[in-house]
């Protein structure tokens, strides 16, 4: 019975987990475009950048789905199966979470220092027309 109960758990979990990794890049990819707009000033490259951003987020959660797949207790029950399912659903929205917060974050680092670049290239310009 354990075995059964196994299999469905790896069933359900990889459907979830695929589920919840293309909504999330997809989401991230078109709405993250914009940002990344403003970070860069350019489009082209923050399109380049968004979409290798989109790849290197399905190669690093799928990679997470394969190795965290494996449990190492018997599921003997539904209960059992349902918290396995969670508990490891729970580790990858929180990996994604993390990660697009650290994205967040270095391209906020992006942009403020584009910011504070044109704000001295305009100080520079009044102080050389007051000169």
């Amino acid at each position: 019975m354990y075995v059964i109960m196994t299999i469905l758990s790896y069933i359900i979990y990889l459907h979830i987990a695929a589920w919840i990794t293309f909504w999330v890049g997809h989401s991230l990819h078109k709405n993250g475009r914009y940002f990344l707009v403003e970070a860069f000033a350019n489009e082209r490259i923050a399109d380049a950048v968004n979409t290798m951003l989109l790849v290197g987020f399905y190669l690093i959660n799928f990679a997470y789905v394969l190795i965290a797949m494996k449990e190492n207790q018997e599921i003997l029950n539904f209960t059992m199966l349902i918290e396995t399912v969670s508990k490891k659903t729970g580790l990858i929205v929180f990996i994604l979470a993390t990660m697009h917060f650290f994205n967040l974050f270095v391209f906020s680092m992006i942009r403020q220092y584009g910011v504070d670049a044109l704000k001295h290239k305009i100080i520079n310009l009044v102080t050389k027309k007051k000169s």
